[in-house]
C-alpha cells in the first residue's frame, strides 16, 4: 500500500464517490442534502473522529481495519460535500440532488465500506485498491483546486475539472519528487 490504512480508505472512498456521481451525472449537481442524508453523512463522519481521538488519548489503541473502515466511510461523503460548495447557488433553484435517494448514498458507503473491509484482508484486488487510493487522493485535492478555481472565476465557462485534475496531479508529483 503506498498510504497508511485510514489514508488509504478515505482515498479509495473518494475515487468511488467521484466515479458514482460522475457516471450518474451529478457533476453540476447543487441541491443541499435531505434531512436523511445529512444525517447519513454525519454518522459517517464519526467513525473516524471517535477512533481517532480514542487512540490518540490512549483509551485503545486503533487496529487496520478500524482504520481502512473509518477512512472509507469519510471518503465517500467528502465528494458530496464538495459538490455542494462548488455548486450550491442561493440565486439558483439547485435542483439536480447529489443523491437523489437516501438509499443511493447507503449503497455507496456500502459499497465504500466492502471495498475497504476487502482491502483489509488482502484481496487480490490490493494492487488495484492502491492505484485506486493515489487516483483518489487527485480526484480529492483536484477537488480541492477546483472549489477554489470556480469561486475565483465565478460563471466564466473554463474546463474546471481538467485543469484541477492537472493541478493536483502535478502538485502530487512534484511533491513525491522533492521527497525522493
Amino acid at each position: 500500500m503506498p498510504l497508511c490504512a485510514r489514508c488509504t480508505g478515505i482515498y479509495v472512498g473518494v475515487l468511488l464517490a467521484f466515479c458514482f456521481l460522475l457516471l450518474k451525472r451529478r457533476m453540476d449537481a447543487g441541491r443541499p442534502f435531505s434531512k436523511g442524508q445529512a444525517m447519513l453523512t454525519a454518522l459517517m463522519i464519526l467513525p473516524i473522529g471517535i477512533d481517532g481521538l480514542g487512540s490518540y488519548f490512549g483509551f485503545w489503541e486503533s487496529n487496520q481495519l478500524m482504520r481502512v473502515l473509518s477512512g472509507s466511510l469519510v471518503g465517500a461523503v467528502v465528494p458530496g460535500f464538495l459538490l455542494l460548495a462548488v455548486n450550491f447557488d442561493p440565486a439558483q433553484g439547485n435542483k439536480q440532488p447529489i443523491y437523489e435517494h437516501t438509499t443511493e448514498l447507503l449503497l455507496l458507503l456500502l459499497l465504500s465500506a466492502g471495498l475497504g473491509f476487502g482491502l483489509w484482508l488482502g484481496l487480490p484486488l490490493a494492487g488495484v485498491l492502491a492505484v485506486a487510493s493515489v487516483l483518489g487522493e487527485i480526484f480529492l485535492w483536484g477537488g480541492f483546486v477546483w472549489l477554489l478555481l470556480k469561486n475565483l472565476c465565478g460563471r466564466k465557462r473554463l474546463p474546471f475539472w481538467q485543469i484541477s485534475l492537472a493541478a493536483a496531479f502535478l502538485g502530487l508529483y512534484v511533491i513525491g519528487g522533492l521527497m525522493q
